[in-house]
């Protein structure tokens, strides 16, 4: 005789990393327009204005990524540790998903420098010191934010991506727990 399905209300603490890493995939996804719009705004804003705003962003962001980044990782290596050590669920198959997924967010961090790197050069275009001119500036940011772009783009899709549909199946089966 089966007995049905029975969420058990000691697992919200579950969901943790699946909201920080859908955040982390709405931070994401709201970048796109926001870049677009400096490199299709006619005239250009692309030049030293782009770099203006890049550095105040940057000083922000670093903070809301890393946080969302960090919680993560971490609720997702507790919760996966709770997992196996909680002795009413099949833990291994469900606490695996935690793991991946909190493995695929600490790989976000990896790409800091393929992102950084354009990020920083667009910045030191827009600063004081630089020489460019206004037109040397533009084509030197639309460079970088290509390349911002690309790195920005596959990170997305195959780090973040994955990491929220890991966490989506570990919290999708330990909330639903069939009962014996």
């Amino acid at each position: 005789m089966s007995s049905g399905l029975n969420p058990q209300v000691g697992h919200i603490g579950l969901i943790l990393p699946l909201c920080s890493s859908s955040a982390t995939i709405g931070l994401a996804l709201y970048q796109y327009p926001q870049f677009t719009a400096f490199l299709q705004a006619q005239p250009s804003i692309s030049g030293k204005t782009l770099s203006r705003y890049w550095e105040p962003m940057v000083k922000q962001g670093y903070i809301v990524i890393g946080a969302l980044g960090l919680t993560s990782c971490v609720s997702g290596l507790l919760s996966a540790r709770w997992l196996k050590q909680h002795r009413t669920l099949e833990t291994t198959d469900v606490s695996n998903w935690y793991m991946y997924g909190a493995i695929l967010a600490a790989t976000h961090f990896a790409f800091l420098p393929l992102i950084g790197g354009p990020i920083r050069r667009m910045i030191e275009t827009g600063s004081n010191a630089s020489t460019l001119s206004d037109d040397e500036a533009e084509r030197v940011n639309r460079q970088e934010m290509s390349s911002w772009f690309m790195w920005h783009t596959i990170r997305t899709i195959f780090v973040d991506v994955p990491a929220l549909w890991c966490f989506a199946e570990g919290a999708a089966q330990s909330f639903w727990v069939v009962n014996v």
